[in-house]
C-alpha cells in the first residue's frame, strides 16, 4: 500500500542544514502494524508527515495506492488523507467547543453508524461522552483523539507517540485495541513510540538509524 524509494529529507535555512533521511526505501503492506522507534530527533514524527504527505521531501518517492506523492496537487494529497488515513498525536487537537462524541462525528462528517459509541467503550471513555474537552483529563483527551481518528474506520492509521501521556492500565488499553484494530479491520496501522516493549508488539519493529529504515 506504501512503498518508499530512495528518500531524502533534508532541512535548510540560511546558516545551516540538516539531513534528517537519506535514500531511505521500505514497503508497507497493505495491512498490519508496524512500530517506528528512535532516539528523539532522530526524525519519527517527520517521518510520519511524509508518509502522509503533510511534509514534502527533497527526492525519491513515496507510491501510496499508485499515487506519486511527489506528482499530486495539495488538494489530490489531502482527498487522499480523507479516503484513508486517521492520525493521532501526543497533543490531541480535539476541538475545544465540541464534546468528545461530536469531535468524532465531526470527523465521520456528521454520520455514524454506531460504531462510535463501540470504539468510546472499548476505550474506556464512555462516560466523558458529552464532556467538552477543557472538563476531561489529559489521559481521556489522548484517548479521544484516538477514538476520534478510528471514528472513520481508515485504512492507513498513523499514531504518533499514542501512550505517551498514560499511565500503565490506560497505555495496556490503547495497545490491545490499536493492534486488535490492525488485525480485524485488516488495516495498517503505523505507529511512532518511545516504548520499546509496545514497540515490539507490532508485526515489524521499524528504528531510525543512520538516516534510514533498520
Amino acid at each position: 500500500m506504501i512503498k518508499v524509494t530512495n528518500l531524502a529529507k533534508i532541512y535548510k535555512d540560511k546558516s545551516s542544514k540538516q539531513e534528517v533521511f537519506s535514500r531511505l526505501s521500505f514497503n508497507f503492506n497493505k495491512f498490519g502494524s508496524y512500530s517506528i522507534v528512535g532516539p528523539s530527533g532522530s526524525g519519527k514524527t517527520t517521518f510520519l508527515n511524509l508518509l502522509s504527505g503533510l511534509d514534502g521531501f527533497n527526492s525519491g518517492s513515496i507510491n501510496i495506492n499508485g499515487m506519486e506523492l511527489h506528482k499530486a496537487t495539495a488538494e489530490a494529497k489531502s482527498n487522499l488523507r480523507k479516503m484513508l488515513f486517521g492520525f493521532a498525536y501526543q497533543f490531541h487537537y480535539l476541538l475545544e467547543n465540541l464534546t468528545v462524541f461530536e469531535n468524532c462525528l465531526a470527523c465521520c462528517f456528521g454520520k455514524d453508524d454506531g460504531s462510535i459509541d463501540t470504539i468510546l467503550k472499548n476505550l474506556k471513555i464512555s462516560h466523558i461522552k458529552d464532556k467538552f474537552p477543557s472538563n476531561i483529563s489529559g489521559g481521556e483527551k489522548q484517548r479521544a483523539s484516538i477514538a476520534r481518528a478510528l471514528a472513520r474506520k481508515p485504512k492507513i492509521l498513523i499514531l504518533d507517540e499514542p501512550t505517551g501521556n498514560l499511565d500503565q492500565f490506560n497505555s495496556s488499553v490503547i495497545q490491545d485495541f490499536i493492534l486488535n484494530y490492525a488485525s480485524k479491520n485488516k488495516s495498517l496501522v503505523i505507529y511512532a513510540t518511545h516504548d520499546i516493549s509496545f514497540a515490539k508488539r507490532a508485526d515489524k519493529m521499524l528504528e531510525i538509524r543512520n538516516k534510514g529504515l533498520v
